[in-house]
């Protein structure tokens, strides 16, 4: 197996609140490998975009580490290293300087990172539109006069420009309609294939990450509950938060309705929301939860290289 392009080992995150500790992740691992997208999925709160900003070096954690091209990466990140790592927003209105047109938005990092002559700047700017589907006579707009989709292209040509090696996407579709989301979506993978990305796909939509990533890793609460391919997540999930969230995908044909786990609703949602001090976190709202998830945090089971879960009573 080849050395990963990311790797995180035991990982967690703790802010304090007032006397409070809150703790956003626990004992975190991933790897990502040159040309993979992997998915991050979880509901609100599971710790996804806080590991985001971990892994772009925008907080640092409470403890393990991060290794990056084999190499630790330090809290404290050269320009040279955050290069190689950008980020893609959920709302590119809000990613976006108002003030500045698209061309100078997209020559900002070139200038930055010296990557090409300042008289070429425009030119390079002009190259990168095209490289997401966008013209060069937009070179002069500001964001406001273009639409959801294109200011998302925007966002991604500017984030190309740094000629990074992998990209963090934190819902980059979630604020586009469905016909802009397919078109977007699309753009990634043709990218993907053609510059030899990575991504780290941050979504709460599994719809989504079908259609874009290679491995999907599940969170819940902090935790990595489930981790695998796509096709093995979709065809067979194990987790039973992960079957939860499969249930709730929406379908249109009897046939994917049939292929979709089915879940119990019965469970109060609301008085699950307080976290179990011992067992499983995911037990109060469980439907097949066991004495023995009340009463012991699930070990995480390997299934194959690297993939499993942490379920005492797996699907």
């Amino acid at each position: 197996m080849p050395e990963p392009l990311l790797a995180v080992r035991d990982v967690s995150k703790t802010y304090r609140v007032g006397r409070t500790e809150v703790a956003a992740l626990r004992d975190v691992g991933l790897e990502l490998h040159k040309g993979e997208c992997l998915a991050l999925v979880g509901e609100s709160g599971s710790g996804k975009t806080t590991l985001g900003k971990l892994i772009l070096g925008i907080e640092a954690p409470s403890a393990g580490t991060l290794h990056f091209a084999g190499e630790r990466l330090p809290d404290r990140r050269a320009r040279t290293l955050r290069r190689r790592l950008q980020f893609v927003q959920q709302n590119p209105m809000s990613a976006l300087n108002p003030k500045r047109t698209i061309g100078d938005s997209i020559a900002l990092p070139l200038a930055v990172h010296g990557l090409v002559p300042r008289a070429r700047l425009r030119a390079r700017a002009g190259e990168l539109l095209g490289l997401v589907g966008m013209s060069a006579d937009l070179l002069d707009r500001y964001p406001a006069m273009l639409s959801g989709g294109q200011r998302q292209r925007v966002a991604l040509a500017r984030a190309l420009a740094a000629e990074p090696d992998c990209i963090v996407l934190d819902e980059p579709t979630s604020s586009l309609d469905v016909s802009v989301q397919a078109r977007i979506l699309q753009l990634l993978a043709d990218l993907q294939a053609r510059l030899g990305l990575s991504y780290i796909f941050i979504t709460h939509d599994l719809g989504v990450v079908r259609n874009i990533a290679h491995r999907v890793v599940v969170l819940y609460r902090g935790r990595v509950v489930e981790t695998g391919t796509t096709a093995a997540m979709f065809g067979r999930p194990r987790h039973r938060y992960t079957q939860m969230l499969l249930s709730s995908i929406p379908v249109v044909s009897d046939e994917e309705e049939r292929l979709k786990p089915s879940w119990p609703w019965e469970r109060d949602v609301a008085a699950a929301e307080v976290a179990a001090a011992v067992g499983c976190a995911f037990a109060p709202r469980c439907a097949y939860a066991l004495d023995v998830c009340r009463r012991e945090a699930p070990a995480f089971h390997p299934v194959s290289s690297g993939d499993g879960h942490a379920c005492h009573c797996p699907g």
